[in-house]
């Protein structure tokens, strides 16, 4: 006859097998796309970057898991809109049908890199017009900056990426490029653009502190996940996780 205590631990360990086996059926992987962007997304970078870092313990928190496509970044942004994946991150707000947003990531400050020998004269944005202005292909800058390159008024030249912008404006055939502050404290330790970094400096005046967010499909998929994600950022603070991870960053670069 089996006896009492066998009987509650034999109970005990069905009921652990079948909340494994629920948390199994109900674990999902989440697929999205993004691109080279250290340290915030990155091919080489510890489990991706700190942002796909930030969106893995949002989904930890229901059991799922994260699928990263690292890709030039026009194509990142093509590959969800088709419905190959159900979005891509890191992406400011921005006004779109195509896509729903995350509540926030983490948040940095963007602004202008010039020459040290030709700092810009910024009193007010329009000021800028004066300027040939470097941009990166498809990204989002701020809205007065993109509204003003949309209705002519901004000159302004694209390239791939930052590598490809800070080596234009170092070479003078730019005048200032809009950056991610974080992205070029990263950038200006590579090699090559270290070789030139003593020939410019960030303003010291930001123009925006931009939000980051995963860009999820406007669909019943892309709203499922948007929850999930949204759930899972409640539980911990994005920030203080992003911003120890640049700290920490910062400290390896220096040597």
């Amino acid at each position: 006859m089996v006896s009492m205590l066998s009987r509650h631990k034999l109970a005990y360990n069905i009921g652990a097998i079948v909340i494994l086996l629920s948390a199994q059926l109900t674990a999902d992987t989440l697929e999205l796309s993004t691109l080279e962007w250290p340290p915030f997304t990155g091919v080489n970078l510890i489990e991706k970057g700190v942002t796909s870092q930030i969106v893995q313990q949002a989904l930890s928190y229901e059991g799922h898991e994260l699928k990263v496509s690292v890709l030039p970044w026009n194509r990142a942004i093509r590959v969800a809109k088709k419905g190959g994946n159900s979005g891509y991150f890191p992406e400011y707000l921005n006004v779109t049908n195509d896509f729903i947003f995350s509540n926030s990531l983490g948040s940095s400050p963007i602004g202008l890199l010039q020459r040290r020998s030709t700092p810009i004269k910024l009193t007010v944005l329009s000021d800028l017009n004066n300027y040939t202005l470097g941009v990166v292909k498809g990204y989002v800058n701020t809205d007065e900056i993109d509204n003003m390159i949309r209705d002519g008024r901004q000159p302004f030249e694209e390239a791939n990426d930052e590598r490809q912008n800070i080596l234009k404006l170092a070479a003078g055939r730019i005048d200032a490029i809009v950056i991610d502050y974080n992205v070029y404290q990263y950038l200006q330790h590579e090699p090559k653009i270290a070789g030139i970094s003593h020939l410019l400096q960030l303003n010291s005046k930001p123009l925006a502190l931009k939000s980051l967010h995963i860009a999820f499909n406007n669909n019943d998929q892309g709203r499922k996940w948007q929850k999930v994600i949204n759930r899972g950022l409640s539980q911990f603070d994005a920030q203080q996780m992003m911003d120890a991870y640049l700290i920490e960053s910062s400290k390896h670069q220096g040597h």
